[in-house]
């Protein structure tokens, strides 16, 4: 999102409880055929939530009214990965900025299929943290938070400079053969940046710095000024030229988009029809306050962009930044042309292109889902931070059957679910068996882990011995890494108490002799992180503690890997998320011989606090056969 990275950790752990009628309003979809002027293709790259690896792009086609709410996952078969910032169209690329999986994803515009995945590290392999991307003569230009401008040379695919800006940089735009960069300082809060760098591209050099005011954003340009977004003060218009701030319009703006003589606002601290305002740059005044003009409700604006092609506005609704948003497609008088229910968790950016493209998979299904877990047999998350949120399958009123069947829809589409703090488990079934194949991998765990941050959970399988279709034979641990270490503990158990408050955090005892909590933190302090469909005041996990892997440096935490045989231990590409059945031992510890498996279970495996963190907790989107091969 367009917001300093404090901002999104609380906003996108928000929970403002979803009423029934708003979960009707946004799970319906759009049936009709749309249109627009000059337009073939819609894509909105959606964040999802962070530090949960759930980005997902978005495609829809006004020529045959085909909508792809997974349309990267579709035609790649993996995920974008986590907190997706930015999305452009440049020649026949589209380029995707995931901030905290630190990469760009330069996708082939023709089919969809991902043409390279550029690592965004430094020199020491260090996540530079990229946000935003501009463009200029063959040449891309992304900013990160370690305070750098990258350039990307869009033949090669291949990062060929680097130039050293403010802190935090945010935002990036080109006017004239300059680039102005937002420099945030979002990562030092309260102690914002509050400068724009000008870079001259002809030799990619930093030559001049302008004082804006504290915390600038998200940055545009056209003919005469670059304008940036200074959060908690306005919108700033800077002259290209002379490089002198000409005027501010004050107001609380988290997004905005240009046409023409008019800047289009969403503005915070409002009412529900004043949040999308219509800013004159001529007069540098709000001419129309109340941009939409028939009385549709707009509950959290998010994003907002101009078509090109039509001059239609766009503004997507986050709602409470948990459940997946709406598009609304509004005139510029005001009235709303369409919707698009439902494209995806924290819609952040919109791309319009007059090019029909031709991806191979134009149905929104995989042509391997048969590969995939295609049932829970079982959810019970432990308490944790995301409790009674949708990444727990929470809805408003939910009772366990509604948990159950929440997660099946979660898993299904490929979402992550928490399985909270140490106990917590999930239980996958498939429409087959899977095979112990001699010396080769036999499944994958997809969850959400990536360099240095690892929530490593406990798998365990089960086979169908007694045919009656359910989990209720034998389970045998796969035996990872750590499985002989002395420091893991077998036979640990852990009860959870009910908070006597709400929003208070969940105590807990141990078999060891040991206490603790479950402390609330400024991510999610809304929501509470016990079950709210559980009856019962305790909660009560049994199972093997592996040790705590977390180090402190100063106020960030690292989340070190075990060597393998671990779910949501290494990135979803490694060979660390994959597992051999050959692998399974019995409650004693005895090898275990097992022709293939029908159910897997994954249970979080650490009981840690990591400060402002809070507990680890692992998550997890699905199970794939590996073996697994389409029937003739």
């Amino acid at each position: 999102m367009r917001h300093t990275l404090y901002i999104m950790v609380l906003l996108t752990g928000l929970l403002a409880v979803a009423c029934d009628d708003m979960r009707d309003r946004i799970e319906q979809n759009t049936d009709e055929i749309l249109s627009e002027a000059g337009t073939a293709e819609l894509y909105v790259l959606c964040e999802g939530l962070f530090n949960l690896n759930n980005s997902t792009l978005m495609r829809y086609s006004f020529y045959d009214s085909q909508r792809d709410t997974e349309y990267f996952r579709h035609q790649n078969k993996r995920g974008l990965g986590d907190t997706a910032n930015d999305l452009a169209v440049y020649g026949n690329k589209l380029y995707v900025v995931v901030n905290v999986s630190s990469q760009v994803e330069i996708i082939d515009y023709e089919t969809g299929t991902s043409l390279r995945q550029i690592a965004m590290n430094d020199a020491s392999g260090r996540a530079r943290q990229p946000r935003s991307v501009a463009f200029h003569r063959n040449k891309a230009y992304v900013c990160s938070y370690d305070g750098t401008v990258s350039r990307i040379d869009t033949t090669t695919m291949t990062v060929d400079g680097v130039v050293n800006v403010g802190r935090n940089p945010d935002g990036i735009c080109v006017s004239g053969d300059k680039l102005f960069v937002s420099n945030s300082g979002g990562l030092d809060h309260p102690n914002y940046d509050r400068t724009v760098s000008v870079i001259d591209l002809t030799n990619f050099q930093l030559v001049h710095t302008i004082e804006v005011g504290e915390n600038p954003g998200k940055i545009l340009a056209n003919e005469d000024f670059v304008y940036v977004m200074v959060r908690e003060r306005g919108l700033t218009a800077i002259d290209a030229t002379t490089y002198r701030i000409a005027w501010t319009y004050e107001a609380d703006i988290t997004d905005f988009a240009l046409a023409g003589d008019y800047a289009y606002l969403c503005v915070e601290n409002t009412t529900p029809e004043t949040n999308v305002q219509r800013l004159e740059l001529t007069t540098h005044a709000v001419d129309r306050k109340a941009f939409v003009t028939d009385g549709t409700q707009i509950r959290q604006p998010y994003a907002i962009a101009v078509n090109p092609y039509s001059e239609n506005i766009y503004v997507s609704d986050a709602y409470n930044y948990q459940v997946k948003g709406d598009v609304l497609c509004f005139n510029p008088q005001g009235e709303l042309q369409f919707r698009l229910n439902s494209v995806g968790i924290n819609p952040t950016a919109f791309v319009f292109s007059s090019r029909a493209a031709h991806p191979s998979n134009t149905t929104g299904d995989s042509d391997d889902r048969a590969a995939f877990a295609n049932r829970v047999w079982e959810y019970n998350p432990a308490p944790t931070q995301f409790m009674n949120t949708p990444v727990t399958a929470y809805r408003e009123g939910s009772l366990a059957d509604d948990i159950l069947a929440y997660a099946n829809e979660l898993i299904n589409g490929r979402s992550i679910v928490s399985l909270g703090a140490f106990g917590g488990h999930i239980v996958l079934g498939f429409n087959h068996r899977i095979p112990n194949v001699a010396d080769a991998y036999d499944f994958c765990v997809y969850g959400n882990a990536a360099a240095n941050s690892s929530e490593p959970g406990i798998v365990s399988v089960s086979r169908d011995d007694n045919g009656n279709g359910l989990p209720d034979d034998p389970w045998y641990e796969l035996a990872g890494s750590e499985y002989g270490s002395p420091h893991i503990v077998r036979d640990y158990e852990i009860t959870y108490y009910r908070p006597a408050e709400t929003r208070q955090g969940v105590s807990w005892t141990d078999n060891q002799g040991g206490a603790g909590e479950i402390p609330r933190n400024a991510a999610h302090p809304l929501n509470e992180y016990y079950p709210a469909w559980i009856q019962e005041n305790t909660l009560t996990f049994r199972g093997t503690r592996l040790p705590d892997n977390a180090v402190q440096k100063g106020t960030n935490w690292t989340f070190t890997p075990f060597a393998w045989g671990y779910a949501d231990n290494s990135p979803n590409k490694d060979d660390g998320s994959k597992f051999k059945i050959e692998w399974a031992v019995n409650e004693n510890g005895t090898p275990v011989s097992l022709d293939g498996i029908d159910f897997v279970r994954i249970t979080s495996a650490l009981n840690q606090v990591c400060g402002w963190l809070g507990e680890t907790s692992t998550e997890v989107s699905t199970v794939e056969d590996l073996h697994y091969q389409q029937p003739n």
